[in-house]
């Protein structure tokens, strides 16, 4: 059985555990080590039962604490060659992992009884990938798009039968509009190198959709710009058009983690919450 829990995600930072039949590993890292194991500790598990982190992309909600991390936990560090290399490049000698590994384009790269599929996303960084990661032993695959400026045509079909998808949906249209952000960023958002609305999470949610999809998470919701409820009613809308009759929808939360999502649609266990409120 695969089983996804998001630790917490949106623009202060990003981090999510993915556990399989043989082993665990962490997308993402855009939390300090102490945060990362508090949150982790919350989902009741330890930064010693991951092997490996693997990156979206280079931005500091997603790669802040990669080399911290791995530093102190002795993970690799899994990127697109530009990820990596704009990691490699910073001018903080502290955040460039020192056991990196780049994704094996056109192929699957195998990790700790995962086979990580990648595909390159349009979104303002060197090389943001979309992740398509498959338990080896169940065959069970969750989609990971976390930073998508658009859809891009290939998109869906890399995110085919899929078990559980994530996705981001990260501001309600209006409410970006209207609200208090600058022009400059406002454009930024909700260009073809920004975010994705909840009306386009909503369309890519509708066109992933099949009988076999156990259970969709929202993720890098806006704490300005959005509401977990408007997201959440935007994908029921689409994945009803599009005929899919369970109700396993979840968005993410910036401050705790989610219970765990797993590929046949439960989440049942409870996450433990409390001594979360300092140090994130």
């Amino acid at each position: 059985m695969l089983r996804v829990t998001v630790l917490g995600s949106g623009s202060r930072g990003n981090a999510m555990l993915i556990d399989g039949t043989n082993g665990a590993v962490l997308v993402d890292a855009g939390f300090g080590p102490r945060s990362l194991a508090r949150r982790l500790q919350a989902a009741g598990r330890h930064a010693n039962e991951v092997a490996a982190l693997l990156l979206t992309h280079e931005h500091t909600d997603h790669a802040s604490g990669a080399a911290a991390a791995c530093a102190r936990w002795g993970w690799p560090v899994y990127g697109s060659a530009g990820t990596l290399d704009a990691l490699g490049t910073a001018s903080d000698a502290a955040s460039r992992p020192l056991d990196a590994r780049a994704y094996v384009d056109g192929s699957a790269t195998t990790v700790e009884g995962f086979l990580i599929e990648t595909t390159s996303v349009p979104h303002d960084a060197r090389d943001c990938r979309a992740l398509v990661i498959t338990d080896a032993h169940s065959g069970a695959r969750v989609g990971i798009a976390m930073d998508v400026g658009r859809v891009p045509d290939h998109l869906p079909a890399a995110f085919e039968r899929l078990d559980v998808l994530v996705v981001e949906s990260n501001h309600d249209e209006q409410m970006l509009a209207k609200g208090p952000y600058p022009w400059i960023l406002k454009q930024r958002i909700s260009g073809g190198l920004g975010h994705l609305s909840n009306g386009a999470a909503a369309a890519f949610v509708g066109r992933c959709a099949h009988r076999g999809l156990r259970g969709v998470l929202l993720a890098h919701l806006s704490e300005t710009n959005n509401l977990p409820a408007l997201a959440i009613e935007r994908t029921r809308e689409a994945l009803r058009r599009a005929g899919w009759t369970r109700d396993a929808v979840a968005a993410a939360s910036q401050q705790l983690p989610l219970p765990p999502m797993t590929s046949s649609g439960d989440t049942a266990r409870v996450v433990r919450a409390p001594q979360l409120s300092l140090g994130f």
